[in-house]
């Protein structure tokens, strides 16, 4: 009987060690694309607030000096690795551009998609991570616009779902689709608006699993590449923070992001749930959350807005607490805040956040 209480407690005391360990391994993490001022009395911002992990540019992520303070502060380094978003490269070969089913190029305001078809394009990408790896050695890759073209952070809760646009309806996709399908387009379908039409109307399940696996594909030859120079590397997917059902299951439709099948590849899923920017509330964040939970168990990382952004919608100081509050809640791996610059714009919520996160330090 002694033994057998002995036991018991062993058991008990191992469980609470395992539910501390947990907690103490919560991300708290931070975005940074471009920074000109003190390293050093940034990092020490952070280290005050309880920032544990950045997710920053390549560009932040080669500065010798700047990876020497992380590394000297135990803050773990994720590399934004931008995928299809590529203006540069479209702006010198526009026959690149993905195609909506409208038959205008994949572009609206800053956003600019490359189609994700393009084997030549798809096979640099590998090679660039690769090369990274070797150079900058990160803790983790964050792999960025990883998705059939949307600019989401303009559509709002009451958008009619036949109003967003698909994408890529380019010749390469459309060909590869037909090919892989052992599909021919009737004669009358001439244009592109009348071939996506066709396609979505007489094939629409089959057009979503083409695009989808065109995008978890890629997630994979990435984290495949990552991974070859350095095993460990921790893999995370931004992913359009739209629930199963939103605009009539447009997280499969439009964005072509199906998580059940990237999570095998991925150590985090992290949602961009921006409340404010989307006219949502904060406990939308955590309905995010749990819903993508059910398709990634356990991967799920939200990032949210630190300050009003797009749209003048009013934020709050007490807003972004209540938000912080909802992004924390199980099943959530923890937090990532976007973005620095947000912070500076109202040092109130660097408080605001070090008090909400005092539990977790």
């Amino acid at each position: 009987m002694q033994r057998f209480r002995f036991i018991l407690i062993l058991v008990a005391f191992c469980l609470l060690q395992a539910c501390s360990l947990k907690e103490d391994h919560r991300i708290i993490g931070i975005k940074l694309y471009d920074y000109n001022g003190d390293y050093a009395g940034l990092v020490s911002k952070w280290k005050d607030m309880g920032i544990n992990t950045c997710f920053i540019s390549i560009s932040l992520a080669s500065d010798k000096s700047f990876r020497k303070l992380l590394s000297e502060n135990n803050i773990r380094v994720y590399i934004i690795f931008p995928v299809f978003q590529d203006p540069e490269i479209l702006q010198a070969d526009s026959s690149m551009y993905s195609i909506r089913n409208d038959g205008s190029i994949a572009r609206e305001d800053w956003v600019n998609f490359v189609c994700p078809s393009r084997s030549l394009f798809r096979k640099g990408r590998a090679e660039e991570l690769m090369h990274l790896m070797k150079e900058l050695d990160p803790d983790g890759v964050s792999i960025d616009f990883i998705r059939q073209f949307v600019y989401w952070e303009m559509i709002y809760p009451d958008r009619d779902p036949q109003t967003i646009a698909s994408a890529c309806y380019c010749d390469s996709c459309i060909s590869r689709f037909l090919g892989e399908n052992n599909l021919r387009l009737p004669d009358s379908c001439a244009t592109t608006a009348g071939k996506a039409a066709f396609i979505l109307n007489s094939h629409g399940k089959s057009w979503d699993t083409f695009r989808c696996d065109l995008i978890t594909s890629m997630v994979k030859e990435l984290a495949d590449a990552a991974r070859s120079i350095k095993p460990d590397v921790k893999i995370n997917v931004h992913a359009v923070p739209w629930r199963e059902s939103d605009f009539g299951g447009a997280g499969i439709h439009v964005a072509a992001q199906d998580l059940e099948a990237i999570s095998p590849l991925t150590d985090y899923v992290s949602p961009m749930c921006y409340s404010q920017m989307l006219r949502q509330d904060a406990r939308w964040i955590a309905s995010v959350v749990q819903d993508m939970d059910r398709r990634c168990p356990g991967q799920v990382l939200p990032s949210i807005q630190v300050f009003a952004e797009y749209i003048d919608d009013s934020f709050t100081p007490d807003d972004f607490r209540e938000c912080l509050n909802e992004a924390l809640k199980p099943p959530s791996l923890g937090v990532v805040f976007f973005s620095w610059p947000l912070f500076e714009k109202d040092p109130v919520r660097m408080e605001t956040a070090k008090e909400s996160l005092k539990p977790l330090n």
